[in-house]
């Protein structure tokens, strides 16, 4: 086994070659950040750092690509009570894979509208303001799923729109699902069919018999390439309603990485249980 340093500006980038019974050269960025470069037996280090050079653009893209996606993980300082995320004011919550959402809350006189509202931020990203009478933690979290879901309906049905058109598929409409009894303000409906943004709890979206699709609200505080990956997942299964090798082949048609998506998920999605 033999070491050899890639170097991009100031950056230096680790490379274990080794030896396989491979009749061609590959490399792997592993999840720890590791990169193996995979030689025929017998073939020279000339010839293996040669390959290397040639490749170097695509080993760091790979490289820094798995480095963001490792960093999009929740950080462990949320404030957790039985499990579930606490809300208050000044708090900062996912959005699109970034940590750049803030929470404020501004508790009003007994009786006045509750009321929530979206402003840019300075360092980026946005801030949720709910003018409220109720502390409730409960209450706080419905107001907080109701900014995700009506961000999720917008975001969502066009990147389904997007990617099923790549699929030869054709989805226009969403609904946001709501409570049918709630003490809770009303969200605003859209009274459509075929996506549905829900409450889905253990599962990040669904496909119906009836070619219909789900997404759980939560979807919209991952990072865009996961987005994408559960969005085509339940695409594929309105051709293949099961998960064969026929089916991820519509996936990889489109995300040729879902591979990568899905580790992601296996490894950081429970995270998100517990908002």
């Amino acid at each position: 086994m033999t070491h050899l340093q890639l170097q991009k500006e100031t950056k230096v980038l680790d490379i274990r070659i080794i030896s396989a019974d491979n009749r061609c050269v590959s490399f792997e960025v592993s999840d720890d950040l590791s990169v193996t470069v995979k030689v025929p037996v017998g073939m020279s280090l000339a010839m293996a750092e040669r390959y290397i050079h040639m490749h170097a653009d695509k080993i760091w893209q790979e490289y820094e690509k798995l480095q963001t996606r490792n960093h999009q993980a929740l950080p462990v300082t949320l404030e957790l009570e039985d499990g579930r995320v606490q809300y208050y004011s000044g708090q900062i919550l996912p959005f699109l894979g970034s940590m750049n959402l803030e929470l404020r809350v501004r508790y009003l006189s007994q009786g006045e509208e509750t009321k929530l509202y979206v402003e840019k931020r300075a360092e980026g990203g946005q801030i949720l303001t709910i003018r409220t009478d109720n502390i409730d933690q409960r209450f706080l979290r419905y107001c907080v799923m109701c900014f995700y879901k009506k961000c999720a309906a917008g975001i969502i049905s066009r990147r389904t729109a997007q990617l099923g058109q790549r699929m030869y598929l054709k989805f226009q409409h969403v609904q946001i699902a709501g409570k049918k009894k709630s003490t809770y303000p009303a969200l605003p409906r859209l009274n459509y069919k075929n996506i549905e943004i829900k409450d889905q709890k253990t599962l990040w979206g669904s496909c119906s018999r009836r070619k219909g699709l789900r997404f759980d609200w939560r979807t919209i505080m991952l990072p865009t390439e996961i987005i994408d990956y559960i969005i085509v997942h339940e695409l594929a299964h309105l051709k293949k309603m099961n998960h064969s090798a026929a089916f991820w082949s519509e996936v990889e048609k489109v995300l040729p990485e879902y591979r990568e998506c899905r580790k992601w998920m296996n490894k950081h999605g429970k995270e998100y249980e517990m908002f």
